[in-house]
Order: C-alpha cells, then sequence, then structure tokens
C-alpha cells in the first residue's frame, strides 16, 4: 500500500513550479500517495497529485490567521504519514501536526528572516529588524518539533539547522522543457524576456527604461504578475517595444522563453537576493538563451560564463550589455551553448530530486 504524503501551502498558486510540478509530481511518480492542500477552485486530481482546495485569501491577516486553520484540518483529513508544509505562517501547523503523531517537513524556499528586511510595507527599518528577531527566534524554536527541513541553497540550510537540513535546489526539469519548448526565433527582430514576478525590486522598469532607448527593431517580453496596477502601467508607458503575454502555466512559458533570444535576471541587490538561485536563470539556460544578470559575487561565481553581469540599477549598463549580446553573435551562442551544458550537467530537477525521495523513504520508516 503506498504511503500517504500531504504537501500543504496557503500561500502559493495550485501549480507552482517547485511545489506542484517538482515535488508533489515526483514523489507521485515514486510511488507515494500525494495529496496537495492549496488554493483552488475544485478538488481534482492532476499528474496523480490529489488536490485539496483552500479558499481564496481575503487579504493578509485573512491567509495568516483564518486559511492556516482550513489547511491545518483538510490536511489533516487526508490522514497522510508524512507531511511537507511550504509557507512561514503554516509553521503553527507544522507544529500541531507533529503534537499529532506526524512526520513534518518544512520547506523553506527563501531566507525569509533577511526577507523581512526588504517588506517595506511592514513599517520603518527599525520595525522591521523587530520583526526580523521576533520571527528568527520562533522559526529557531518550531524546527526542533520538525523531522526535516529542505531549502534552496547551502546558506539558508546552515542557516535554518545543520543538523536538520537537506539541500533541495530548485533546478529546472529539462524533460518537460525539453518536451514543452518549441522553436528558436529565426526573425531580424531581437527579442528579450524577464519571466517572474514583475516588481520594483526585480528591476523591471530598469530594464524596460534601457529597452526604450533602442531604434532597431527589438521586443521586451514580460511574464509573469505585477506588483500594482501603477507600477504596471509606469512600466509599459517607457516603451512601445514592450509585449506583455500575462501570467502562464509552465508549459506555455518555455515556448516563449526559447524563442526569445537574450533572458533578463537583474534583481536588485537586496540582502535576500545576494546568494540565492533564482530559477528563470537555469530555464533560460536549459532554453539554450544568454543571459543579462545582476553583478552578485555569488551569481558571477555560479554562472560566469553564461551571462553579461550589470549593476541592476544601472540602465545604462544594462543597455550596453544588450548591445553586446545583439552585436557579438559569437559571445551570445557561447553563453547559451555553456548555459545548457552546465544545465543538463549539474543543474537538472532529474538528478536533485534523488534527495527529496530519499529523505522521504527515511521518514517513512
Amino acid at each position: 500500500m503506498s504511503v500517504k504524503v500531504c504537501h500543504i501551502s496557503s500561500a502559493h498558486p495550485p501549480f507552482d513550479v517547485r511545489i506542484f510540478h517538482k515535488e508533489c509530481v515526483s514523489l507521485a511518480h515514486a510511488g507515494y500517495d500525494v495529496s496537495l492542500v492549496v488554493t483552488h477552485d475544485k478538488k481534482e486530481k492532476v499528474k496523480g497529485v490529489n488536490i485539496i482546495p483552500l479558499p481564496q485569501s481575503k487579504g493578509r491577516l485573512h491567509r495568516m490567521f483564518i486559511k492556516t486553520h482550513f489547511a491545518f484540518y483538510r490536511s489533516l483529513k487526508t490522514k497522510s504519514k508524512i507531511f511537507h508544509f511550504h509557507d512561514p505562517e503554516l509553521m503553527l501547523v507544522g507544529i500541531l501536526l507533529k503534537i499529532s503523531g506526524k512526520k513534518v517537513i518544512f520547506d523553506s524556499h527563501e531566507n525569509v528572516s533577511s526577507q523581512i528586511e526588504s517588506k517595506h510595507w511592514i513599517g520603518s527599518k527599525f520595525i522591521r529588524k523587530v520583526v526580523k528577531s521576533i520571527y528568527r527566534a520562533f522559526e529557531r524554536f518550531s524546527i526542533l518539533f520538525f523531522d526535516s527541513v529542505i531549502s534552496v541553497t547551502p546558506e539558508i540550510v546552515e542557516l535554518l539547522s545543520p543538523k536538520k537540513g537537506v539541500l533541495v535546489r530548485n533546478y529546472p526539469i529539462i524533460s518537460l522543457i525539453d518536451k514543452v519548448k518549441g522553436v528558436k526565433n529565426k526573425s531580424k527582430k531581437t527579442t528579450l524576456i524577464y519571466v517572474g514576478g514583475l516588481t520594483k525590486i526585480r528591476g523591471i522598469k530598469e530594464i524596460c527604461e534601457a529597452i526604450s532607448q533602442f531604434e532597431q527593431e527589438v521586443e521586451l517580453r514580460l511574464v509573469g504578475p505585477w506588483e500594482s496596477e501603477n507600477f504596471k502601467n509606469e512600466c509599459l508607458k517607457t516603451s512601445n517595444k514592450i509585449n506583455y503575454f500575462g501570467v502562464k502555466p509552465l508549459e506555455e512559458v518555455y515556448p516563449l522563453i526559447n524563442s526569445s533570444d537574450i533572458g533578463f535576471v537583474t534583481l536588485f541587490p537586496e540582502k535576500n537576493y545576494l546568494n540565492s538561485l533564482p530559477i528563470k536563470a537555469f530555464e533560460y539556460m536549459a532554453c539554450e538563451i544568454p543571459m543579462i544578470m545582476s553583478d552578485f559575487p555569488y551569481w558571477k561565481n555560479t554562472f560566469e560564463g553564461c551571462a553579461e553581469f550589470v549593476n541592476p540599477q544601472s540602465v545604462e549598463e544594462i543597455k550596453k550589455a544588450i548591445s553586446v549580446l545583439i552585436e557579438d553573435k559569437n559571445k551570445a551562442n557561447a553563453f547559451a551553448i555553456k548555459g545548457r551544458n552546465k544545465v543538463k550537467s549539474e543543474f537538472s530537477w532529474e538528478s536533485e530530486s534523488e534527495k527529496l525521495i530519499n529523505l522521504y523513504k527515511k521518514l517513512e520508516k
């Protein structure tokens, strides 16, 4: 009989790349009976995963204090042996599940305590530091209850729990990309792309302003959700060379990347980003396109030979990097080939998923 396992998220979309496509589907393929308690409009089974719907959030407080109750009771009804949650606001749920005699995994996708410093809606810098300290203390206390803690970089694993920590990097699913990625761009127009959250601290305005300064035929594709309607209008009015595609499912994103010429990963130097491994970079590499990236030392070391590095807050540097990759086809092609080879040999979910399966095998005993 298959071991029942349950993933829980109150903040992520139902078909989140890491949670659904990578972790849940991989576990289902490995023979586990997988449930996913997540915000959705109906109960259904997709790719072997039983989706159990949570109601839509009615604001941040509703999500953190009301929705978590639904998440606890609906996950408990799955009668699973292993529970795997993905949001910091669910730590109390994780503790309650552990007290109920369950095996519990906390999957921290980011360094949340550092991320708090960038959340200006929380308040002043002093208030954010206080909130960060309170959160970090609660996080350390909560981890005492959990059987394992997963994260995406060695630095976060070391911070959270060197003893319980397991590194499961957020690498792309190469087989899925190759299956749906579509055809290469053969037109004379240079097409550039950014995939992900369209926010100020991810350098979107600077990319748009750099594109607006080109006289030759270029197109900037933006794919993802905007942080606000005002910011969307602010960016789109900078140039008529911008094409916004909205929020797309994974199967439609990869053909857009593959038919583009250059990918952007120009996040601002926020503390939470400096040692991160952005999934979009690996997806660009898997689709064999060169990149323009923020000049963080960690990124320069990891992605050397695959990208032009720039100050993400400098429109002039971004414009110059675009020009280099447009004019020097040999360099752009070398970046693209090296990126694809590195993904295949070092950065694929196919190999990384084995760590997840091995962890579950240990916990099911």
